[in-house]
């Protein structure tokens, strides 16, 4: 085999092992970039909305405190108040998943005056959370809290009004969010010069209720005056906000 022919086999060997290992190395390479794109052209995004709803519950939180020589005597003397209280309220058909207790506290009390601590008994404070339909407390709930009151030295805590469904209203919110989300995602997509995809993840935060005001936050004696006071007032439910928040990662092409 002359030199000529034999440097022509050589340089063919050498070029086809030259191709052979660029296609190793290359083809690897192409395989990543789909891969690498598909996870840095996404953009993510926040959404919120927001919806207005009439209150349709009345949620009445009232508040039992009876001192006593002893802690039994104490306790004895506020369990009888809160029987009274669901007798009236069962009087009134006031289903008893309407009526929880959310406190209960017994505590030693001391006259601290004349600058000495004399111990005046025990204590004991039980709290009792009423929800009624709205509709229903206008027409017959002053007459409910009347007697009520007529027990005696029963506080008020609070009256608020709330919302007992929300799912019709969180809806409206929730699409809301989602829109202002897609709508912050398309102009981002616009700027960059990119078309918006489909999203590849939609997560809902916490939802937050708002309300628009109490009729009362803070504790006073219930009495027949009160209650009829408020009747005479015509109090308006108002509206309560519900806030819906999303986040959505969108494909970016």
């Amino acid at each position: 085999m002359d030199k000529k022919r034999l440097w022509l086999i050589s340089t063919a060997v050498l070029s086809a092992t030259l191709i052979f290992v660029g296609y190793v190395i290359k083809t690897p390479y192409k395989q990543q970039i789909p891969s690498q794109q598909g996870i840095t052209n996404t953009v993510s995004v926040a959404g919120e909305g927001k919806s207005l709803t009439a209150p349709d519950t009345l949620s009445i939180n009232i508040q039992i405190s009876e001192l006593g020589k002893t802690t039994k005597e104490a306790q004895d003397k506020a369990n009888a108040k809160i029987t009274k209280i669901k007798e009236v309220l069962k009087e009134f058909n006031i289903p008893k998943q309407n009526i929880q207790t959310t406190n209960v506290n017994v505590y030693t009390e001391y006259d601290r005056s004349d600058n000495k601590r004399t111990l005046l008994g025990y204590r004991s404070q039980q709290d009792l959370n009423i929800k009624v339909q709205w509709d229903w407390f206008a027409e017959k709930g002053g007459n409910i809290m009347n007697k009520i009151s007529e027990i005696g030295e029963i506080n008020v805590n609070n009256v608020n009004f709330i919302v007992d469904d929300k799912s019709k209203s969180m809806e409206e919110a929730r699409e809301k969010a989602f829109n202002d989300a897609k709508a912050k995602a398309e102009q981002l997509a616009k700027l960059g010069w990119l078309t918006l995809g489909k999203p590849t993840m939609i997560t809902e935060q916490e939802i937050q209720y708002y309300y628009d005001r109490p009729m009362y936050a803070k504790e006073m004696a219930m009495d027949a005056g009160m209650w009829n006071a408020m009747n005479e007032a015509a109090l308006s439910p108002g509206q309560l906000e519900l806030t819906a928040r999303v986040n959505i990662v969108y494909e970016l092409k």
